[in-house]
């Protein structure tokens, strides 16, 4: 079994607190700004499941954000994925869920259209999901 991405949510807010993944206004397909380019202040959250011989080992994330008509790379964000020390409360064979938590407010979006957030693990595709930035006048 390899690491795997079993949920990629965009959200108002998310945090991580004693291993629990906490979702608020989860589900997000759009986003409005008043002027380009733009920031916004949401989340992607995300649960990944590392079985338990790897769970202490280094794997690599990258989330891509790209304009889905030209598929221009707007940001790549390099994320963190392990744990340390090995779970003990795991069953023999028992994968881990490991919760993330990803700001994107320094993703600046160039202007209104069809976005793309790409998901790589160990330089594997795991998921995508994908939203469209509005222009809502002030």
């Amino acid at each position: 079994m390899a690491a795997r991405l079993d949920a990629l949510i965009l959200c108002d807010f998310a945090q991580v607190r004693e291993g629990l993944l906490f979702v608020q206004s989860g589900g997000l397909t759009r986003l409005a700004a008043p002027t380009f380019p733009a920031s916004f202040g949401c989340n992607v959250a995300a649960m990944v499941l590392l079985p338990p011989d790897e769970a202490v080992d280094a794997h690599t994330m990258v989330m891509k954000v790209k304009a889905a008509d030209t598929v221009t790379l707007i940001a790549t964000i390099n994320v963190a994925l392990h744990e340390h020390p090995r779970p003990t409360a795991l069953a023999p064979g028992e994968a881990r869920q490991v919760p993330i938590v990803v700001p994107l407010h320094q993703v600046k979006f160039p202007g209104p259209g069809q976005y793309d957030l790409q998901v790589d693990i160990d330089d594997e595709l795991a998921g995508d999901l994908n939203f469209r930035v509005e222009h809502r006048p002030a």
